[in-house]
Parts: C-alpha cells; structure tokens; sequence
C-alpha cells in the first residue's frame, strides 16, 4: 500500500516467519476501529460510471454506504487501473471447480506468491497460546451483494445448518475444517467477530482456510438460505422439492443450493455473494455466461476506488480442448485456461502471438510430480502383497525408468527426474527423498528386483511362490494424456527387466472405480501442492493414505490406523487392520501429530516426517511439472510476471483478478 495513505496503517494479522516456515503466535485483540471509511479516504471514493449513474437514480446507495467501515486495501500489480472491459474466459462445461479462478474470497487467503496467509474478508485474527482457538475479525459494514450485511450469524449458519447438517452433509464436515477428526465449536463473539475452538491445538487451520475449501465457511447468507432449509422452512421446501419433482432432500439441496464444488453454486443468479461479479443467468446448459460486477465488494485500491475494474466476467463453453486452444491462439479469451496452456502446446501458442495479440506468461506448476504411482500394499492376494509391499520391487521398479527419456520426448525437455516429494523452494523440501533411485539403470533395478522377484527361465519374473509374477496399473487417459504417453515408454522399459506388466488406460469416467477396486494392482495420478507450506496439509497424499483416494489398496494400513486413533471407530465396509511396518506407523502418528503443532517443532517433525519417507519409499514419481504459462491477451494489465499453478494453492486466482483492467 501507498505510503502517507491513512488505509495503510492497519493491524491486519499476527504471526512472524522463522527458518521459511509460518510460526502462528498468540496475539492481542485488535483494536477498535471506530473513524468510517469516509474519513480513511477525505477524498471520498471511485466508483465504477454505471453504478454511478445508478446512485444518480437513485436506484442505488453511495459508495461509501456500500463499502465496509474497513475496506480491504488491493495494491495492483503494475497500478491504478481504470474501470470498463469484459474478461473472457473459456469453460469445460464440466466441474465447477474450472470457476476457481473466477470466486476466490475466503475468509483468509492466500499471498499472490503463496508463502504467506493474508486477511481478506477478516480484517484480521487471534490465535490462542495453545494454537486450539482462532478468533477473526470481520468487517463491519460489510455486505453480500443484496445489501444486506455479512456478520457472524452467516459462519455460524454455514457451520450448525449446512457443515454440521446431516441432511445435507451426509458425511460430515469437510477434513478441511477437522483437526485429527475433531470438529470445532464455533462461537459468535458479537456481530463481527467469531471464534473457532478446538479440543486440540491445531497448527494448519490457517491454511486450510486459505485453500479452495475454505471458500464454503462464507458462501451462505443467512436471510437467503433459511428458505432451502427443510427444517426451517418445511412447508417451503416441500413446495419447492414438489415443483422439481424430487423426493430426496439430499440430492435437491445439493442440485439447487449446493456449495464449492457444485455447479447449482453458481446456477442461482438470485443468491447473495461475495464475489466481485455476480452471476446474471444459470450456467447450466448456457453457451455463455456472464458475470457483472458486485456493487458492493468490499475492496478497493490505494486510490480508494472501489474494485473491481472490469465491467464483466464472461465464460463461453468449449468442452473440447481442441476448440479451448483454437479460440486461445486466435485471441478470443483473455487468458488461456491450463488444460491447454500445457509444453506440448507451447510452440503454436509462441508462433501465434502477434496474430492473436497476446503475451505468454510463465506458470509454476504447485504440483510435486507429473504422475505419482501407488502400489496395492494390501492387496487381496497375499503374493502381490508381498510384492507391492517390498520396498526392493519399488526401488527396482524405479530405476528402471527411462525418465530422462520421458522428459526430452514426452515433455518436451521441461522437468526433471523427481520423486514424490515437496518441491525445491518448499522449507519442507528433502533432497534424500526427491532423487532416490531416479538414475536410469536396468542393471541396478535387476539387481533390486532379483531379491524379491527373481528371474525366471523363460525371461519371466517369479513371485515369492514360484510362479510367474504379473500385475496391471490403472491410468486414466482423459485426465492426463501426458501419462499415457510416459507409461507407455515405462511399459516398453519395465519388460526389458523381464516385468509381465500391463497398462491399462481409462476413460476419466471409469477411472475411479477401476482404482478403487480392492484387487486394483496399483494406478496412478498426478502429484499435488508440493509448493512452499502446501506439504503441511497434504501429508496423506505423500503417504499415499488419502481415505477412498488412496493409489492402490491401502485399505489394511488405514483401517490400523483409523483404530489406533479410535479403537471404536466403524471401519468401511471391507476394511480389515493390518499392523504396518515401523516406518509407516510413526508416518501415521507424525500425520496425526504435525496437525497441532507450530513453528520450530513443527519444522522438526516435518524432517522427520520427510526422512521416513525417504527410507521407505513408497510412492513411485517420474518428474518435477514444468514449461507451463498462460497466453495473456495485450489488454490486459495488472498480471504479474508469474503465476503459480495449483489446487490447494487455487492458482491462478491469488492474483487478484480484481485488479486486473482492460486497457481501452
């Protein structure tokens, strides 16, 4: 922010960093923030010219009554934008999720270079010495885009009718806002503040707030969602399930009300939002969308206009890629989205710039490793068990990966070889772990394979009983075609050490139940949010013990663990307890243990957390992602020099997309 600006001065949060790694402190109340924001900005505030005119009409009240008595303070990238333009964008047409980088305002966010957590629709925080209580600090003022104000009493809702609702949470909370399965109280304090309390202390509830989940804790107005609520509302309801001609609550409420995730979030251009567009149609079954500003967010830049600058945000659909990179190279959408912005697309974006009238911007990818393989270590048949739980058939399985190959051929040389671990740049970041048996040696993986595997006379490998071993691995081909490409060649390479393997490729569609399967040999997936703090909150996925989306059958040692935490606990259907090794069990008690620490220890755990897991070596990765970028229409200003790519780190969207202008 500007210096000499009177917006500048603000206590926004506590905490202090410490060896590359957010240390969360206890902290002193905030103080009371009494002057209004007339008296922040003496020369009153900028305003879009439509809304404007619709206050000269009368049809819409003063800026400065629409905005919070605390406005969020947005330093552009570049600078001060101007107000007008569409931003285009294109759409799958499939998950919601694709609107990420559309609606991202939790309650605290990420940084534009995701090393920190900021406020953003809490002006600010508290954290408890212990770290089991969290208390935000609103804004007072603050409106959803009706007018009508945004207070404690929406949280609380979200969290007692819709988190906490069995009638339309089935299972439950997120794991997002859990804490080793342990839900919080939460409490309204007044009016603009609310505190999350913990039984344990909980060291990643900042983080978790900041990603793509975190979203839910403010998507829903109270005064417009007790309508939806058939306890609430039951005559209403009923009405409404009626109309619709549905008879399950469940599948209604989550079809027509819904949250991040759920397409009808974005269906109802009647519902409340926080976001700076607001949503004039339906997006189901529509070739185009558009969104229009909200005349009430609650940011503004360091001149005190008031964001964002572009009129709209608008979304054509193209459910084919082919037809994405088509209307990308030839300038249709202001930026290009990232299932075509890919190194294989990189030449015909560089050769039509001039043409399309764009700039290519580069993208760090978030993701630890291009595709990550998991083994069944529970199988159902006891000989492939064995063999999958060997740590010898995983090291022989790894080197004899060409991955250099793959990199030059398959990725046009961007990467390099990796392992499923946090990236180089993260704090957690492990040599050991991220180049573990990566060499490209047939000799060495026969050496590893022969002490598990040996070889037979027919040039065939042998099980532990004699007999010829084989096993299939599970790909899904739509989601990545990338990987078919890369195991095809570890396919060619695999048979060479005498592996009978076979690659069985999916459509997305089918995918997920042929992984799932409990006789599933193993399969693979794309390795994600292995940047900067992201390991913290994605120590299962390194494990590769994520529930029901576990890379193989890991059901034994996940229902070991589930009963070590809680003997009574109910096990899924199928899931019987097999005791881990050593290793693997203080991998699951630094999983449960991480969670509700801070700061140095915490550091200290996460080493060891990244040691063990270098010593057993249970996931098997090719390369580091890399060569990806966006193409940028001239227009448009106020995008950085980078972005960074990713899902819990939701990126592109920590940009700021509100300041982003079009220049006219």
């Amino acid at each position: 922010m500007l210096e000499g600006n009177p917006m500048q001065n603000r206590v926004y949060h506590l905490g202090r960093r410490m060896a590359g790694t957010t240390l969360l402190l206890a902290a002193t109340a905030l103080p009371s923030m009494a002057q209004d924001n007339a008296a922040m900005c003496p020369g009153g505030f900028g305003q879009a010219p439509q809304l404007q005119a619709m206050v000269d009409a009368g049809n819409l009240p003063p800026v400065a009554d629409r905005l919070p008595v605390e406005p969020l303070v947005v330093q552009p990238a570049d600078g001060i934008g101007s107000y007008g333009g569409q931003f285009i964008d294109s759409w799958g047409g499939g998950n919601v999720a694709d609107f990420r980088q559309f609606g991202y305002d939790p309650l605290v966010r990420w940084s534009v270079d995701g090393s920190t957590v900021e406020p953003n629709i809490a002006k600010g925080w508290e954290i408890s010495e212990d770290a089991t209580s969290y208390t935000f600090f609103l804004r007072e003022g603050m409106k959803w885009s009706d007018g009508q104000p945004f207070t404690a009493d929406d949280i609380v809702f979200w969290w007692e009718r819709v988190e906490n609702n069995p009638k339309v949470m089935t299972g439950g909370p997120r794991g997002e806002m859990l804490n080793n399965g342990g839900k919080p109280t939460v409490t309204k304090v007044d009016d603009y503040t609310v505190t999350f309390t913990y039984e344990q202390p909980n060291g990643l509830f900042l983080q978790n707030l900041a990603g793509p989940y975190g979203q839910r804790v403010v998507m829903f107005p109270k005064h417009y969602m007790e309508q939806f609520d058939i306890d609430l509302n039951p005559e209403g309801v009923a009405e409404m399930m009626a109309e619709a001609g549905a008879t399950d609550y469940a599948a209604w409420w989550k079809g027509n009300v819904g949250s991040y995730g759920d397409a009808s979030q974005f269906n109802n251009p009647e519902r409340p939002t926080l976001l700076g567009w607001i949503g004039q149609d339906s997006i189901l079954g529509k070739e185009r969308v558009t969104f229009v500003r909200n005349p009430y967010y609650f940011k503004v830049d360091p001149d005190c206009q008031q964001l964002p600058y572009i009129d709209e945000r608008v979304w054509t659909l193209a459910a084919d890629p082919e037809v994405t990179l088509l209307q990308a190279v030839q300038g249709q959408i202001s930026m290009s989205p990232r299932n075509v912005s890919t190194p294989q697309n990189r030449a015909v974006f560089f050769d039509n710039q001039e043409a399309g009238n764009y700039h290519l911007v580069p993208a760090t990818s978030c993701d630890y490793n291009t595709a990550v393989l998991g083994l069944s270590v529970n199988h159902p048949d006891p000989i492939k068990a064995e063999v999958f739980g060997s740590k010898d058939f995983r090291a022989g399985l790894s080197h004899a990966i060409n991955r250099q190959e793959i990199i030059d051929t398959v990725y046009l040389g961007q990467g390099e070889p990796f392992q499923p671990a946090p990236l180089p740049g993260s704090p957690f970041y492990n040599e050991a772990l991220a180049k573990e048996f990566t060499e490209f040696d047939l000799a060495k993986a026969a050496e590893y394979l022969d002490k598990i595997v040996p070889m037979g006379p027919d040039g065939v490998r042998l099980g532990p009983d004699g007999k010829p071993f084989s096993f299939a691995i599970d790909i899904n081909a739509d989601f990545r075609p990338d990987t078919v490409d890369a195991y095809q060649l570890i396919e060619r390479t695999w048979k060479q050490v005498g592996l009978d393997v076979t690659i069985n490729f999916h459509s997305d569609e089918l995918f997920g139940n042929a992984r799932a399967r409990p006789d599933s040999d193993g399969a693979v997936w794309v390795g994600e949010n292995g940047c900067g703090q992201l390991p913290l909150v994605n120590l299962g996925r390194f494990m590769n013990d994520y529930g029901y989306w576990s890379l193989g059958n890991w059901s034994g040692w996940a229902a070991w663990d589930i009963k070590r935490l809680n003997p009574d606990a109910e096990l899924p259907e199928g899931w019987t307890p097999v005791e881990p090794p050593a290793n693997v069990q203080r991998l699951y008690e630094l999983r449960s243990i991480i969670p509700t620490t801070v700061g140095e220890e915490q550091a200290a755990l996460m080493g060891e957390f990244t040691d063990l897991l270098a010593e057993e070596f249970l996931t098997i990765g090719i390369a580091t992602p890399a060569g990806f970028y966006r193409s940028v229409k001239n227009e448009v200003h106020n995008v950085p020099e980078s972005l960074i790519e990713g899902w819990l780190y939701p990126g592109p969207a920590p940009i700021n997309f509100e300041t982003l202008y079009i220049a006219q």
